[in-house]
C-alpha cells in the first residue's frame, strides 16, 4: 500500500511538472482580470455535455487532492490545487482563483514562467473591496 503511494505520487509529480506549466503559459493575459467565462460549455454537443462535466469535475477534484498532498511532498502545491480549482465548477470559483493567483509569490512565479516561454504576464486581478 505505501509503495503504491509512493509511485503515485512520484507520477503525480512529474505529471505536474509537465502539466501545469503548459496550462499557465497557455492562459490569455487577462484571465484573472476578464470576468466572462472562456468555457468550452458553448461548443460542445449538447449530447457531451454532461459527459465533459462529469470528467472535468473528476479531473479537478483529482489535482486539488494531488495540490494538497503536495503542500506536503514535493511537487507545486499551489499551482496544481489552482488548476484543480480551475476544472471544478462551483460558485465563486473565479474570485477564488484570482485570489489564490493574484498572491505576490505566486503571480510572479507564474508570471516567470509566462516570460521564459515568450508570453506576456498575467494582469493582476483587482484588489477585494
Amino acid at each position: 500500500m505505501v509503495t503504491a503511494l509512493v509511485i503515485l505520487s512520484i507520477l503525480f509529480w512529474i505529471g505536474t511538472l509537465i502539466v501545469v506549466p503548459i496550462v499557465v503559459v497557455r492562459l490569455p493575459a487577462d484571465y484573472l482580470t476578464n470576468e466572462e467565462s472562456a468555457s468550452l460549455r458553448h461548443r460542445i454537443p449538447p449530447a457531451w455535455l454532461y459527459p465533459y462535466l462529469i470528467v472535468k469535475n473528476i479531473f479537478g477534484v483529482v489535482f486539488i487532492l494531488a495540490g494538497l498532498a503536495m503542500l506536503v511532498l514535493p511537487g507545486q502545491g499551489i499551482l496544481t490545487l489552482a488548476l484543480g480549482l480551475a476544472l471544478i465548477n462551483f460558485p465563486g470559483k473565479h474570485r477564488l482563483i484570482q485570489r489564490i493567483l493574484g498572491q505576490r509569490r505566486v503571480l510572479s512565479a507564474i508570471n516567470r514562467l509566462r516570460a521564459r516561454a515568450k508570453k506576456p504576464p498575467l494582469e493582476k486581478p483587482p484588489t477585494p473591496a
